[in-house]
């Protein structure tokens, strides 16, 4: 049995009535690297057997009754345990011990990814208050993209496992947003240059990118809140209840404008957006079907908040 374990060098492991291979496996990760690792087990044992990773994603298939094939899905950082159990059997196996970790030296504007492709989607440079706000989608493969890091001013929310809308505010004379990424196809860092350009015109839902940031004393309140003074003023020296009626429906329209509209429930996996646009920067989605308070409705798009953010969706994402 040594022999044979030899001769197919380093892909098999031998653990009493289990044989284990793995086929993809590569001398070396980069530590924090996503790694997609497949296995292959072998047992003697008819019995069924359970799997589990200590972190990480794990599903298998059984082609026979003694035959496993195993997909593992974890971020390389040293602690990665696959656990092998049935009936009173129990086995580990340190999943960083089958190969080497190589540490990514950490250069300027490095955003601490790694991955096998990066690439950002739909750039958006606007002025805010004396600064420049871009706003992009990044879509990776193979990333570790919860790890993006450059400014201590900047948000970033994920999508799912590789995709994430990221914003952040960068000085008004800003010509371009410059970062890298590790490309592990290449082994080497890859160069990201987003030119700002700003757009012409302010959109003033702009502000709702703070999500407290909701004003009643706007131009078209404070009008009619003028008119609703002057006609309670009118009543107080004519004394005649008509008078009322109108202050009453504009009072009315205030209070339905103004206050929440509700609570309906989101569908799992929208897209929650910045602006009420299709090319609006994407920055929450829900991965659960989650209750949301309504603020206002605009054609095809819902204001919400959810999680305490607030932002739009299309209104078939409701229900």
């Amino acid at each position: 049995m040594r022999i044979i374990f030899f001769l197919f060098s380093f892909l098999f492991l031998y653990a009493g009535n289990l044989i284990i291979t793995y086929p993809n496996l590569q001398k070396f990760y980069y530590k924090n690297q996503i790694i997609n690792l497949k296995a292959k087990l072998i047992t003697s044992n008819i019995n069924d057997l359970n799997f589990s990773l200590n972190k990480g994603e794990i599903n298998y298939t059984k082609p026979n009754p003694y035959v496993y094939l195993l997909n593992l899905r974890y971020k390389n950082d040293g602690n990665n345990t696959l656990f092998i159990t049935s009936g009173d059997f129990n086995k580990s196996i340190n999943l960083s011990s089958l190969y080497k970790t190589k540490v990514v030296e950490n250069i300027p504007k490095f955003c601490n990814v790694i991955a096998q492709n990066l690439k950002i989607i739909n750039p958006i440079s606007t002025n805010i208050n004396n600064k420049i706000l871009l706003s992009f989608t990044i879509k990776t493969k193979n990333a570790n993209l919860e790890d993006f890091k450059l400014t201590n001013d900047e948000n970033l929310t994920m999508i799912n496992k590789n995709e994430a809308a990221y914003f952040t505010y960068l000085p008004k004379n800003t010509k371009n947003f410059i970062f890298y990424y590790f490309n592990t196809d290449i082994q080497n860092y890859k160069k990201i240059s987003i030119p700002i350009i700003l757009k012409e015109k302010t959109i003033s839902t702009q502000t709702d990118i703070n999500p407290e940031e909701k004003t009643f004393f706007t131009p078209v309140n404070i009008l009619i809140l003028v008119i609703i003074a002057f006609f309670i003023l009118i009543f107080l020296i004519y004394q005649k209840i008509l008078l009322l009626i109108i202050p009453i429906i504009l009072s009315i329209y205030l209070i339905i404008s103004i206050f929440p509209k509700g609570e309906k429930v989101l569908k799992k996996d929208s897209k929650v957006r910045i602006l009420p646009t299709q090319n609006s920067t994407v920055f929450y989605s829900p991965l659960v079907d989650t209750k949301v308070e309504i603020l206002n409705i605009k054609k095809n798009y819902t204001k919400i908040k959810i999680d305490g953010k607030t932002g739009w969706v299309k209104n078939e994402n409701l229900k």
